[in-house]
This record gives C-alpha cells, sequence and structure tokens, in this order.
C-alpha cells in the first residue's frame, strides 16, 4: 500500500465510507493517478467510482462511465469488466427512467456474465446476484410482481454465499418497496427498511443505503398521515446526505418536506423549505426548478398569497416560453390553472376548467399534478353546482370523483383516497341517500384501518356517528324540500372540500370512551346464546329495545347485509360482527371510535384461546343458552376487554 495510486485509492475509499462522496469523487476522477494499478485493483477503483455516480444520482456520468468500463473490457476481452460495465449502464438508465433502454441491455449483461471464466465463486455469485438485482428492480419498476418475487427469490438462494454487502442491503430495500408500493403493506414495509438499515450498518459505504431507507420510511408515514414520524425521517436522510452532493435528491427531499409543513397549516415554513429546494436546483443547472417552482405556487395560493404565487408563476413561465420541454408544460398549466381558479373572472374560471381537464387527460406519471387536478376540478363543478342546482353538473362531479378514487389507489394516496370516500359520502347526503352516505364511510373506515391510518379512522368513525345523530334533521330537511344551500351546510361539504383542497392533515377528534350496556352472542339466525348486561337496572323490555331479539333478523338483513358496521335505538348504538357461525353484538352509548376496536378485541380473544372457543362452539351444537359460570374463562375476558380498557 505504499504506492502513491494505492494511497490515493485508500483515501477515496475512507472519504466513501465517511459519506464524503463528493470528495472521494474529486480524487477518483483524476484518473491518471492510478494509470499503475494491477488489474483487481483497477477493477475496484471502477467499482467505486461507479457506486459513487449511483448514490449521487449523476445517471448521465454514470452512464458515460459505464460504456467506458465496457469498452475497455471488450478491448482486452475482459468479460467481468465488460459486465460491470453494463451493470453501471443499466443502473443509470433506471436513475434516468429510461426503463426500456435498460430492460434492452439484461440480454447483454446475462451474455457477459455466462463468459465469465477464470474468477472465484465468490466474484460469480456476486455478479449473478447483481443481474438478479437489476432484473427485479426493472420488474418492480414496470409492476411485474411475479418476476421481482422470482429475481429476489434466486438471490435469497445465494444469500448464505454471499457476505454482507450492498447487494444484501439492496435485496431488502427491494423487498420493502415491494411490500409498499405493488403489495400496499405499510408495516411490513417499514419493518424491510428497519432491517435494511440494520444490515447497512455493517457494510462499508452504507450512508447512501440508510438514507434511501430513512427517505422511503417518510414516505410511508406521510401516505398513512403521520406527519411527526415523516418529518423525523426526512431530516435523518437529509443529514445522512450532507456529503453526496446530491443536489437532485436533496432538492426534492426538501420540497417534500415543505409539503408535510404545509400539510401541518405551517405555511410559511414550508415555503422557506422549498425555497431552500429551489436554491438547491439552481445550484445545480442540469437540475429542472420546475418542481419547486410549481410547488411554491401552490404552496403561496394554499397560503392565500396571491400575488406571491405570481411573482413565482412569473419564473416558471418564462421558463416554459424559453424552452417549451414536455417535463415544464404540465407543471406549467397546471399552475396556471391554479391561478386563474383564484380569479373573480367567470372567464378564468372556466379557463381555469379546461386546463385542469388537460392535465387529468395528459398520459403521465406525475401523479400529484393529476390528483390534484381532479380535486380543483370537482370544487370549480360545485361552485357552479350551487348555482344552478343542474344535475348534468352533479353527475360530472361524481364521474371525476369516480376517476380521482382510481388515481388516487394507484399511486398509492391513500389519504386522498379515504378522503374522496368522504367526498362522496357528503354528496350523496344532498339527494338523502342516508344509506349510500354511510356505506361510502363504512367503505372509507376499513380502508384506514386497512392502511394502518388511525387519524383517519378516528375521524370517520366520528362522521358516521354524527350522521347517525342527525338523521332526524334529515328527514325534516328532505320532507320540507330543503334548498341545496341548507343540504350543503347539514352535510358539511364545504369544509370537506376545504381539507382536500389545502391538503391539511386530518384533525382527530376527541376521542372518549363509550358507557357499555350489553354483549350479546347469537346464532347466524339470530337466536341468543349468551348475554351479559353491563348496567344493572337495564333490561330487553326498557326504552326501544324491547323488541330488539325479535326484530334481530331485520337488523341483519336491512343493516349489516349493506355493508353497514353500525346502527342506532334511541340512545343506543350497536356493533354487530360476524364470527362464523356466531354473531357478536355489542350495545353501547357514546362513540363507536374506542367500542369498535373493544369487540374486535373481544373476538381475538375467544378466537386465541382454544378452550373458550371450542365451549362455544360445544353450546351452540347443543343449541343449549350459555351461563356465565359455564365458560368462567369469557366473564374475565368481557370485563377486562369492555370494562377495564380504556382509550387505546
Amino acid at each position: 500500500m505504499s504506492h502513491p495510486e494505492l494511497n490515493q485509492l485508500t483515501k477515496a475509499e475512507e472519504l466513501f465510507d465517511k459519506g464524503e462522496l463528493e470528495k472521494a469523487l474529486e480524487i477518483l476522477n483524476d484518473w491518471k493517478q492510478f494509470e499503475g494499478l494491477n488489474s483487481q485493483q483497477k477493477s475496484y477503483y471502477q467499482f467505486i467510482k461507479g457506486l459513487i455516480l449511483a448514490y449521487q444520482h449523476k445517471f448521465e456520468e454514470l452512464i458515460e462511465w459505464g460504456e467506458h468500463i465496457f469498452e475497455e473490457g471488450q478491448k482486452h476481452n475482459k468479460h467481468l469488466q465488460s459486465f460491470d460495465g453494463i451493470f453501471f449502464i443499466i443502473m443509470g438508465f433506471m436513475e434516468a427512467d429510461k426503463i426500456d433502454e435498460a430492460q434492452k441491455l439484461l440480454e447483454k449483461a446475462k451474455t457477459s456474465l455466462k463468459l465469465i471464466s477464470n474468477e472465484p465463486k465468490s466474484v460469480l455469485i456476486q455478479r449473478e446476484a447483481r443481474l438478479n438485482l437489476l432484473k427485479a428492480w426493472i420488474n418492480f419498476n414496470l409492476a411485474n410482481i411475479d418476476l421481482v418475487e422470482k429475481d429476489l427469490e434466486r438471490i435469497f438462494d445465494l444469500y448464505q454465499e454471499l457476505p454482507n454487502s450492498f447487494e444484501i442491503v439492496w435485496l431488502y430495500l427491494l423487498k420493502g418497496q415491494i411490500e409498499f408500493y405493488l403489495k400496499r403493506n405499510t408495516e411490513i414495509s417499514l419493518n424491510y427498511f428497519k432491517k435494511t438499515i440494520s444490515i447497512a450498518k455493517e457494510i462499508k459505504f452504507n450512508h447512501y443505503w440508510i438514507a434511501i431507507c430513512h427517505g422511503y420510511s417518510a414516505t410511508i408515514y406521510s401516505s398513512i398521515g403521520d406527519l411527526d414520524n415523516c418529518l423525523k425521517h426526512y431530516k435523518i436522510t437529509l443529514e445522512k446526505m450532507k456529503g453526496f452532493q446530491s443536489f437532485y435528491i436533496e432538492a426534492a427531499y426538501l420540497n417534500n418536506i415543505g409539503y408535510i409543513y404545509c400539510e401541518k397549516g405551517e405555511y410559511d415554513l414550508a415555503l422557506k423549505t422549498m425555497e431552500e429546494s429551489l436554491l438547491l436546483s439552481e445550484k445545480k443547472q442540469s437540475i429542472p426548478i420546475t418542481s419547486s417552482l410549481s410547488s411554491l405556487i401552490e404552496v403561496a395560493l394554499i397560503k392565500g398569497d396571491v400575488e406571491l404565487a405570481k411573482k413565482y408563476f412569473h419564473r416558471l413561465e418564462n421558463l416554459y416560453n424559453q424552452k417549451k420541454e414536455e417535463r415544464i408544460e404540465l407543471p406549467y398549466i397546471y399552475s396556471k390553472a391554479l391561478i386563474l381558479e383564484r380569479s373573480s373572472r367567470i372567464r378564468d374560471k372556466v379557463k381555469a376548467e379546461e386546463l385542469f381537464k388537460q392535465v387529468i387527460g395528459t398520459k403521465t406519471l406525475s401523479f400529484d399534478l393529476v390528483i390534484g387536478a381532479y380535486i380543483h376540478l370537482c370544487d370549480l363543478l360545485l361552485a357552479e353546482y350551487r348555482i344552478s342546482n343542474n344535475s348534468e353538473v352533479f353527475d360530472e362531479i361524481n364521474q371525476n370523483i369516480t376517476q380521482l378514487l382510481v388515481i388516487a389507489e394507484k399511486s398509492h394516496s391513500y389519504l386522498v383516497f379515504c378522503e374522496t370516500f368522504i367526498l362522496q359520502s357528503k354528496l350523496a347526503l344532498l339527494n338523502f341517500n342516508i344509506k349510500e352516505a354511510r356505506q361510502f364511510l363504512t367503505q372509507a373506515q376499513k380502508i384506514a384501518e386497512s392502511y394502518g391510518i388511525k387519524r383517519l379512522v378516528m375521524k370517520i368513525s366520528n362522521e358516521h356517528d354524527t350522521l347517525l345523530k342527525e338523521l332526524h334533521k334529515w328527514e325534516i330537511l328532505s320532507e320540507s324540500n330543503a334548498s341545496l344551500k341548507e343540504r350543503i351546510e347539514l352535510a358539511r361539504l364545504d369544509d370537506q372540500m376545504t381539507i382536500m383542497l389545502k391538503k391539511r392533515s386530518v384533525d382527530v377528534p376527541k376521542i372518549s370512551n363509550e358507557d357499555p350496556v350489553m354483549i350479546l352472542i347469537l346464532t347466524e339466525g339470530g337466536n341468543l346464546l349468551f348475554s351479559k348486561k353491563f348496567i344493572e337496572d337495564f333490561s330487553f323490555e326498557d326504552d326501544i329495545l324491547g323488541g330488539f331479539l325479535t326484530t334481530v333478523n331485520y337488523i341483519i338483513s336491512e343493516v349489516f347485509s349493506e355493508g353497514l358496521d353500525r346502527a342506532v335505538f334511541g340512545q343506543y348504538t350497536l356493533l354487530m360482527v360476524p364470527l362464523q357461525p356466531f354473531l357478536i353484538c355489542y350495545i353501547f352509548k357514546g362513540a363507536s371510535y374506542i367500542a369498535q376496536h373493544k369487540i374486535k378485541s373481544f373476538i381475538t380473544s375467544i378466537q386465541n384461546d382454544n378452550i373458550t372457543w371450542q365451549s362455544l362452539q360445544k353450546f351452540f351444537q347443543k343449541s343449549k343458552s350459555i351461563q356465565l359460570n359455564d365458560i368462567p374463562s369469557l366473564e374475565s375476558k368481557i370485563m377486562e376487554i369492555f370494562v377495564e380498557k380504556g382509550i387505546l
């Protein structure tokens, strides 16, 4: 290691390992000082320089570097070197979103791999793993889930023979991405990213992988509305990337952080952060400033500062007029529509509507712009509907909402997805379609629960409870042929549109414990097997519940079979959950959110207790009523879950 070439290579390696990528690259770019390296050392030099370019997202330079390595390998008939060159070219194409070009090179990479000879087995295994990683990356971007998993399965087969290295880290990163983007399993995905970080800490040159995992974790937390955790992970990402000089990625993350501050209602901080993103974009001329400018326009308008928005828009307009590039056109059209929408002139609003439709009709991967266009278009159409009360306008609103649901689900915008169901519910109320409105809320809550969006689950459950409390008001409005204005006010439609337009985070309603009244276990046919009262002086003869058992079949067919999850009887709320061959029914007073969690906990508890579950089955088979002393464990479970458990 006394040779100057090796000393410089070691120095670059140490800087790379510390996360000082740009400093390491400065040394490696002086290629003349590495001319004395032997074949193995030169291969390592080329490898770490390629990795640095990849981690910095300098895809144009990475492609050039890969081509240089490949040509050198071809010239000297060194197939290992040729493969490494193709590996970096494909990485560069993928970072540049040129998936077709990357895919075309896979066969070339396979051929080079087959031609490699006279190399240790470990080298061949490592290159095979890299090839499968490239294939998995491409198939992931093409959403070919079966092929991705097949590619990764092959790497798992090689896992035992691979040391902890970036290949293994990349493997787990891809597993996390698949779970989130293709399977929509947020919790499993987060666990994969945690494991990726854990493995990455054991390898060299790990700053990039740790940073990128925190970035993906931030994206997941953002998708489920956990903004505090989202910000925490974004900040860790930026801290890890300090020495990267990767302006493209840093600018993108700062822009994302700006939107998170916007969701929190901290508009000045959002604008300040997006300004930092803009400055970074300007610092590196190859990075388009379009995204930063369009974001600043949108947040300035959300804040209500139209003049500031116009200032940014003039910059974007000048840029568009100078270059007329496709990547600038869509943000320009969207931003122009936002500005025109704020005008008091009818003709400007009409033009804004046309531009939003133009954005929607464009084939693009900029899902945020398309989602925004649908939401703003619905707002403009709602304004028209308020004036005209025209059924055709109402139908157009619903058509756009249906398309919004499709694009929100496709782009994993789960918050928008659920909020759109809430919007549908409120629109159904305008035509007094109470059952349909409740079905939309039930569906929205199930979706929010499936993605772990706790704050939104609370909000939707509260919305549903409020609607049930206001059923009498809706009956009065229906009988009195109430005006559209009165219906919009009772539905609180404007509040929902404001939340969606301003991209505000979900305000969590005050959650309180319900007052338990009774738990029942029924057969699916409605016959009572077991009951437990929580209020001593309560009986079935009291109040409106006197005829409950005789009407239970009606309740099952008319309420729960319609996809609804709750019913009201006077001052009481009833939840019924099927657990074949039983129906678990919980009667209570108060809010439903905690009650729903309790009944789910109860079901899990009796299912996981073999003695309790088998005892219930025996009584069911004998059609015999159950007393508390028949199954001693049942009472303790009921008391622990329904009485002793507090707010979750």
